[in-house]
């Protein structure tokens, strides 16, 4: 009897185990238990396609955008091709949306809904797709910057991201300042836009969620954001 109460004793604890550390990462700032890495440039494979280093994940990004105005409609639209060499080998990543606008004498009267999708090979897990959406957010935040919302698939798990300031100015003057990326409702990395230079923090070494974040943080920074031009 006494041997059965310890198994039970001993099942419980392993159970709850994984809820006291994430209970204990959610408390401490997400800042304070990720790693900061500024964005580097490097020599890319043409002028076109220019290159990039973040901590250990290297690559090139082609980012573009382009915008049709009528005078009654506009709408823009956004592109972007990569290639990030990550641990596991080279993930390929190929990005496209935008959003319209009806317009009359240069006044916005209705906004269609933002969209920006990313499909990935190479190395990327079979399940890999980013989805990014126009997010309601709260009046505090859609004050301080547009809302933007999505999601990652990378082997079976899915990441979330939300527009969110993570240093700088208070507000962004229309721009997109930054993301966080979450899992299970914890704050695990992100991207800071707020800046002279992009600034990401991902995981720690050795961290099983440190390249599906670099990866869904190095394409939310290729976005070329409609608000942010």
């Amino acid at each position: 009897m006494l041997a059965r109460l310890v198994a039970i004793a001993l099942a419980a604890l392993t159970f709850a185990a994984p809820v006291l550390a994430s209970a204990q990462d959610a408390a401490v700032p997400m800042r304070d238990r990720t790693e900061r890495i500024g964005l580097s440039g490097r020599r890319g494979p043409s002028l076109f396609r220019p290159g990039f280093a973040i901590g250990e994940y290297t690559g090139w990004a082609s980012m573009r955008d382009s915008a049709v105005n009528l005078p009654w409609q506009s709408r823009d639209f956004a592109t972007a091709e990569l290639s990030i060499a990550t641990p596991a080998g080279e993930v390929t990543g190929n990005c496209g949306g935008g959003q319209g606008h009806r317009n009359i004498l240069g006044i916005t009267f209705d906004r269609e809904t933002l969209s920006y999708d990313c499909e990935y090979g190479g190395a990327a897990p079979a399940d890999a797709g980013m989805g990014l959406a126009l997010a309601r957010g709260s009046i505090l935040r859609r004050i301080q910057q547009p809302q933007r919302a999505g999601s990652l698939m990378w082997n079976g798990v899915e990441y979330r991201t939300e527009t969110r300031r993570i240093g700088g100015l208070p507000f962004g003057g229309g721009s997109v300042m930054g993301y966080v990326i979450t899992r299970d409702g914890i704050e695990i990395g992100g991207v800071d836009l707020n800046g002279m230079r992009p600034t990401f923090y991902l995981p720690p070494a050795g961290s099983t969620d440190r390249d599906a974040v670099a990866v869904f943080a190095i394409s939310l920074w290729a976005f070329r954001d409609p608000a942010n031009r």
